[in-house]
């Protein structure tokens, strides 16, 4: 079952993953899958429920010699660029681990 909860943090999720989508686009950077998961913090801020934090734990597969380190840099300004992201409150973190695909 869905709660309010996880259907934000999938927003977020999602957010990053369409945002990456334009910026390696634009980059002209070949990839071939991103995968993504979330975890957020609910805390009790003065008394109310309030995520505090939110973690994207995202895993790159890029094509055999392509730069890691400008894949690396688009995740970071996909994460800085986040519609959503941008619109809470809580800290954010990315943890972004790039593989280079097997030939």
């Amino acid at each position: 079952m869905w709660s309010p909860e996880s259907l934000l943090c999938a927003s977020l999720a999602d957010c990053f993953i369409l945002t990456f989508r334009v910026v390696s686009r634009a980059a002209r950077l070949e990839w071939q899958r991103l995968e993504c998961r979330l975890e957020g913090v609910l805390d009790r801020v003065e008394r109310t429920p309030q995520f505090t934090r939110f973690t994207i734990f995202a895993t790159l597969t890029i094509t055999p010699g392509t730069d890691t380190a400008k894949a690396r840099e688009l995740l970071e300004r996909a994460e800085r660029s986040c519609l959503i992201a941008n619109s809470l409150r809580a800290s954010r973190a990315l943890n972004a681990q790039v593989l280079a695909a097997d030939r």
